[in-house]
């Protein structure tokens, strides 16, 4: 029987093809990432829909609430699933408040973008520690966990056994369908550029039939986005170099990305932009980058 991927669209926010859930059926059928808890109306009846009445595995690639805050409801309704997850995020699964907290520091209405986010009874959460066979697909196939740090200290990817599709989560940003390009994906705290290059050299060493980004959609080209992603992140971090070199700091940061916006992006449309600022916003990957900035060595 042939593998597929269904690719699940959250419609995050209102707007179509920003964020995916990607759903592997089989004997131990799995989702990988769920949306954030205020898309839930939408994931819900997109399972349904797409003919699941049971789930083994709810797989994050890691912990953000773009990526993981509606697993606390996919929990409830599929009580037999366990939750997958890089160890050091198991924790604000269990408990949520201290993640809640640190994106309030950055979003003012956090109930309207993200919904609420549950807490996962700690008993049917999986943390995976190290590389190597973490998810059970059953007939003989699995999902590989790879740590892919860059992003999030708290990111894996997922390589399927049985066709070769790896699941990135930001570790190389974000590619809207219609976009073609890169955006990188930068945010506070734990953004670090040399660990996203060195993340995206070893997945790509892997070799990956194709790669899913979780925004949005299996990428067209394999070598072409593992080529793409790292030289992204490097031109934004260099441009910002610039600007805090030159005292700039956060606001004219903010102002300096959304000026290089065709100097980087030529052919982008505005509603392409702005679909780009609904997942990784130039004030969040300022923030990102500003703070990578100034805890580097030098």
């Amino acid at each position: 029987m042939p593998q597929t991927v269904q690719v699940l669209d959250t419609h995050m926010h209102g707007w179509q093809g920003i964020t995916a859930v990607y759903l592997l059926d089989g004997p131990r059928p799995a989702i990988i990432d769920t949306g954030p808890g205020s898309s839930i109306d939408r994931i819900l009846p997109a399972l349904e829909a797409a003919g699941v009445d049971s789930l083994a595995w709810i797989v994050l690639t890691h912990i953000h609430l773009d990526h993981a805050g509606a697993a606390g409801h996919l929990a409830r309704r599929f009580p037999e699933a366990k939750v997958v997850v890089r160890a050091e995020g198991g924790r604000h699964l269990a408990d949520p408040s201290r993640l809640w907290s640190s994106a309030a520091r950055l979003y003012p209405d956090m109930e309207t973008l993200w919904g609420p986010m549950l807490a996962i009874d700690a008993g049917r959460i999986v943390a995976v520690s190290e590389d190597g066979p973490a998810v059970d697909l059953g007939a003989g196939r699995r999902l590989e966990a790879f740590y892919a740090p860059g992003h999030a200290k708290h990111q894996m990817a997922l390589l399927d056994s049985a066709t070769g599709d790896m699941f990135v989560g930001d570790a190389l940003g974000v590619r809207v369908p219609e976009a073609g390009v890169v955006r990188p994906a930068a945010p506070p705290p734990e953004f670090d550029l040399e660990l996203v290059i060195d993340t995206a050299a070893r997945l790509h060493s892997l070799q990956p039939a194709r790669v899913f980004p979780t925004h949005f959609g299996p990428a067209p080209d394999v070598d072409q986005i593992f080529d793409e992603a790292p030289r992204r992140f490097i031109q934004w971090v260099e441009a910002a170099e610039k600007v805090v070199a030159a005292g700039g700091a956060l606001n004219e940061l903010i102002e300096d990305f959304r000026a290089r916006r065709e100097e980087f992006y030529p052919t982008l449309r505005p509603e392409t932009v702005a679909k780009f600022e609904y997942s990784c916003s130039y004030d969040l990957n300022s923030r990102g980058i500003l703070r990578y900035l100034q805890r580097r060595p030098g």
